[in-house]
């Protein structure tokens, strides 16, 4: 197509300035975001890089969220296949986020639950270290690190702990310590003892609540214990009493199935119900 000068004389075989409207410009520009990286973040700071690796990390609830994850679902960078469980799978996530902020506790606090869950206890003692030394609010972290301690019955440690926890302020630490100890006095087969700790916990906890702090554990199968230490000190009534008590406080949606299927099965047999979720459930869990 022939051009005309500017001045409308003849053809122009100049250059010429082409103006061009800036609207289909814009219409682009989303495009060309997409094709870079889109929703993905090409250009995500860190901060954001850090809150979408614990994002993803959070998505994994179930065995198809891994399948799901696996295909790089939802930004997320894609879970490598010899991942399969949901304690391995959340650990890729976390340690990428821990890596962008290795000054964070959020990161190793969370990959310590995996390794609980998975019942490798020493690792999860490891991490909840790390946590804790990250924090200026530790109680949590301190707790972790009790019950792992117990878990793999290395008591003087987690005593010297528990003493820690009983000297802090404004958060009941006496009502804390003193289950926790019964905790550990229980696994020891000191009952005697140990119902006076849980005693001791369950009163303070009357006076406010059953959380441990300010933190998300509970003391709420401190009931169970009385339910079991008055059954095996020969009161079957006494136990069921404090295990209704239980039941009532048990809203956990994955202990209602536990206890749901376990019922019909060994409902009968109270003593043999009570060893259950000892051993499956509240032994493992806080």
């Amino acid at each position: 197509m022939r051009m005309l000068a500017p001045d409308g004389s003849g053809p122009y075989n100049g250059c010429m300035e082409v103006q061009v409207s800036p609207r289909p410009f814009r219409i682009l520009v989303p495009f060309m975001l997409l094709a870079l990286g889109g929703c993905c973040g090409a250009f995500q700071s860190k901060a954001e890089h850090y809150k979408k690796e614990m994002d993803c990390a959070t998505r994994l609830t179930d065995e198809k969220s891994i399948q799901i994850l696996q295909r790089g679902m939802f930004c997320c960078e894609p879970l490598p296949s010899k991942l399969t469980t949901l304690p391995a799978a959340r650990r890729f996530y976390l340690l990428r986020a821990w890596a962008l902020r290795p000054e964070s506790d959020e990161p190793p606090a969370a990959i310590a639950q995996t390794y609980w869950d998975e019942g490798n206890y020493k690792e999860a003692l490891r991490y909840f270290d790390a946590a804790r030394s990250r924090t200026a609010r530790p109680l949590a972290d301190v707790i972790g690190e009790v019950t792992m301690y117990r878990l793999m019955r290395d008591y003087p440690p987690a005593m010297a702990w528990i003493r820690w926890i009983r000297t802090q302020k404004g958060i009941d630490g006496d009502k804390i310590a003193d289950y926790l100890t019964g905790r550990i006095l229980y696994d020891q087969g000191n009952y005697a003892e140990a119902a006076k700790s849980f005693e001791s916990a369950i009163a303070r906890c009357e006076k406010g609540s059953d959380f441990l702090g300010d933190t998300p554990y509970t003391m709420r199968d401190a009931w169970f214990y009385m339910a079991q230490i008055k059954r095996k000190q020969g009161d079957p009534m006494g136990g069921h009493e404090e295990f209704v008590t239980f039941l009532k406080k048990m809203s956990n949606p994955d202990f209602q199935l536990f206890y749901a299927y376990w019922l019909p099965r060994l409902g009968k047999d109270e003593g043999a119900l009570f060893d259950k979720i000892e051993k499956d459930w509240v032994n493992i869990r806080q």
